[in-house]
């Protein structure tokens, strides 16, 4: 009987392992990175064209390497950074498996350039017998992972190195990438990442030709947040920092007034390298209790330092993940830091939507068991009242669930256009109304969302919007991502509303803003907009249809916001004017009715 069982040639094995570190362009800068930042480098300059297909070329100050070192780095599992197994163990490098450099060159066109630091030459007698330098460094071109030339080149310290035309010998890897703004932007990020956990080293980063990150060296992480996100975070951020033992935890918090709505810009660090840890995320959201709205996560820049021998890194070829030796005490140490810190005795919103309701600490600045002080002439906080309606809430949801209204178009005194009477608000979240016998309940979000998408669809592809001039512009500055998100939809944003152009780096110009009444600060309604609109552009959304879901979910009124009888009349009105009255943008129910009859029903009336 034949075998059915075949050893692989050696080719595509080692294809198949290269597929396993280099899965897209970013896979490359991030491994070619992290090789520089092992080598002691304190420069780095990156530059892509057609989001790293085309062009790679990282560029730094590091250690560099000699001809036979070269040679060596391109072998499968040749490395620099561990000997012996034992090593396995106290990792302290960022890289360590010596398949990255083989890999990439597998799969694309590679050339190295590099010179060791203090390199001192021997001479070299010429034919008249006179001194003469060798050449500072090396050069080695390599293509499909045969290396083609390997030459004695001028150079200056540290390493060059350029890949073009990535996965040119398997193209059915180019047919799942995503398109080049896409890959650019996840090499944004990850070169962001790195400025992070990194920042006594310079980044720059050019795409396309055009200078996008230049990052100076930072005296410390501070410096480095404000250089990334702006000098107006530091003022919305606390320092973390804790030390239980041989595990210590650095870096700073995001206030509740800047939850975003994923987690973004939570960032996670172990060692200095960024990790992903579901159980460390559910750590540092705990940590904020109540204080964050349902659906939203924290702003963050976390950092621990550990023994190597309490963590493997050895997981996945990635690196990615990770296994702590005790994952339940890391857990309990980062919940318990988060927690600490944000427990600092100052008055803290729960919700930053709902601005009536704030949270303040007893006098000794303990949370806990202490029951809430409410001082005098300050808005209502929470309390068994609020417990009462949410339990409504509930009731109501159960009830309403799966039910529709046909609106009347007979207007009556003291009632909207579409026929509804006697309204009310309950929890400053749902609007109670009485429509031809029956209950109606709205919830103020999803039916503005609705109001205001098909609105902005409007603007984007009818009429441009009226704008509200500022008396005063305002200058802010972007981080890299929003700023990259900006430029690819300016002309989509302004036509919503906004007088927004650049101003120089990634700082821009504000001077108009959507005619909003709920709209405070239009430089954190763009803000908003942009991360929002970054993650739907992830997911593959249509642009416009995308440009006017962010818009209409950052606009439009939010649970908290309490509504004048006027107001809710006239949301009702143009709810009912929409072509969709009956979902919000994300497909959820904007309203739902309770007959009469069920009610009897629930009240056991005949």
């Amino acid at each position: 009987m034949p075998t059915k069982i075949k050893i692989l040639p050696p080719e595509l094995v080692n294809k198949i392992a290269a597929g396993e570190v280099v899965e897209r362009p970013v896979s490359v800068v991030k491994e070619l990175v992290e090789n520089s930042i092992d080598a002691e480098a304190t420069e780095m300059s990156v530059e892509i064209k057609s989001g790293g297909l085309k062009y790679i070329r990282v560029v730094d100050n590091g250690y560099g390497m000699g001809k036979e070192d070269v040679e060596l780095a391109f072998t499968h599992h040749a490395t620099s950074k561990i000997s012996s197994f034992g090593e396995l163990n106290r990792i302290l490098t960022l890289g360590f498996r010596g398949e990255a450099l083989p890999s990439i060159a597998l799969v694309s066109q590679v050339e190295v350039v590099t010179k060791p630091r203090s390199f001192s030459p021997s001479p070299i007698k010429g034919k008249e017998g006179a001194s003469r330098p060798l050449p500072t460094g090396v050069q080695l071109k390599i293509e499909g992972g045969e290396i083609k030339s390997i030459k004695e080149v001028g150079a200056p310290e540290g390493t060059s190195i350029t890949v073009r035309e990535l996965f040119y010998n398997t193209p059915a890897r180019r047919k799942f990438l995503k398109s080049p703004n896409s890959e650019t932007r996840q090499i944004i990020e990850r070169i962001t990442t790195f400025a992070l956990a990194f920042p006594q080293i310079s980044f720059k980063l050019k795409v396309d030709g055009k200078e996008t990150l230049n990052l100076q060296k930072a005296d410390g992480l501070k410096q480095r947040i404000g250089q990334v996100f702006g000098s107006q975070i530091l003022k919305q951020i606390l320092e973390l920092d804790c030390d239980y033992d041989v595990v210590q935890i650095k870096g700073f918090l995001g206030k509740p007034e800047i939850a975003k709505t994923n987690r973004a810009e939570l960032y996670l660090f172990v060692n200095q390298r960024d990790i992903f840890s579901k159980s460390l995320y559910h750590a540092i959201v705990t940590g904020y209790k109540d204080l964050l709205p349902r659906g939203k996560f924290p702003w963050g820049i976390v950092y621990l330092s550990l023994p190597p021998d309490m963590v493997d890194v050895n997981v996945h070829p990635a690196k990615k993940e990770v296994r702590f030796s005790n994952e339940k005490q890391m857990y309990e140490f980062l919940y318990s830091a988060v927690y600490k810190t944000l427990n600092t005795g100052m008055v803290m919103p729960i919700y930053t939507d709902m601005k009536e309701k704030l949270m303040t600490t007893d006098k000794e600045g303990a949370y806990g068991n202490t029951p809430l002080q409410v001082k005098e002439g300050s808005p209502k906080y929470l309390t068994d009242k609020d417990k009462i309606q949410s339990f409504q809430q509930e009731f109501l949801a159960e009830v309403f669930k799966g039910m529709k209204i046909s609106p009347l178009k007979e207007k009556k005194a003291g009632e909207s256009a579409a026929g509804v009477a006697n309204l009310w608000q309950l929890s400053n979240m749902y609007i109670l109304a009485q429509v031809k016998g029956s209950l109606v309940v709205m919830d103020q979000h999803a039916a503005h969302e609705r109001v205001l998408y098909e609105e902005a669809v409007r603007n984007l592809t009818v009429e441009k919007a009226s704008s509200q001039h500022l008396l005063f512009p305002i200058v802010t500055e972007l981080s890299p991502s929003e700023f990259m998100t900006f430029e690819e939809n300016d002309e989509l944003i302004n036509k919503l509303g906004f007088e927004v152009k650049p101003f120089g780096g990634r700082s821009v110009l504000i001077s108009g803003v959507p005619p909003l009444p709920k709209i405070q600060n239009g430089e954190v309604f763009l803000k908003e907009i942009l991360v929002d609109l970054e993650e739907r552009l992830k997911a593959g959304g249509e642009k416009v249809k995308s440009v006017a879901a962010s818009f209409a979910c950052k606009g439009a009124i939010k649970a908290g916001d309490k509504l004048s009888l006027e107001e809710m009349n006239s949301l009702f009105d143009q709810l009912f004017a929409t072509k969709e009255p009956y979902s919000c943008p994300h497909g959820r129910p904007t309203l739902i009715r309770i007959p009469i009859e069920e009610l009897n029903k629930r009240f056991e009336r005949t």
